[in-house]
């Protein structure tokens, strides 16, 4: 998750007709490309790819300010929130589980009793690792999307990061 801060020379309105019309006739079957919401006030950017769904995918919002006779464009760049959240509590969970389970194994160990608290161990640890490999597999693409809804602003509103130059 990232923050950015960009300008651009084009006026809100007319920043978000270039985004309206460089997205227009974008369907389920339309090749790899940025797409998104918006009006003049703010801006919801994404990749889309054909016949692909993930709700972990790399999302620009941002707000879009007037500022010198251009736009100033405030905002995050990055996976949903909720993503985050999600996979913290999950893997916070499931680690108590697994805590508790190698508490037990070890009692057992230590008792003589032998494997069968095992389980115990081994379903927490399989459960870390498929929540691990979800977040994995669903984030693998991330760094693509930053660099290509950034170029994609960059094309379309010839945006430049903004510095206080700018002021």
């Amino acid at each position: 998750m990232a923050r950015i801060d960009l300008i651009s020379p084009h006026a809100p309105v007319n920043a978000a007709t270039r985004l309206k019309a460089a997205m227009e006739g974008v369907t389920p079957d339309s090749p790899q490309q940025v797409i998104g919401t918006g009006t003049e006030h703010d801006m919801t950017l994404w990749v889309h790819r054909p016949n692909f769904r993930n709700d972990m995918k790399t999302r620009l919002i941002a707000t879009m300010q007037p500022h010198a006779g251009g736009t100033r464009i405030r905002g995050r760049l990055g996976g949903p929130r909720s993503v985050f959240v999600f996979f913290g509590c999950w893997f916070g969970f499931v680690s108590l589980f697994l805590v508790v389970g190698l508490t037990m194994l070890a009692a057992s160990f230590a008792e003589g009793v032998g494997l069968h608290d095992l389980i115990f161990v081994v379903v927490p640890v399989f459960m870390l690792a498929v929540g691990g490999f979800i977040l994995w597999a669903g984030r693998r693409d991330a760094r693509e999307d930053r660099t290509a809804i950034l170029a994609f602003l960059h094309q379309t509103l010839a945006t430049r990061p903004f510095s206080s130059r700018d002021l």
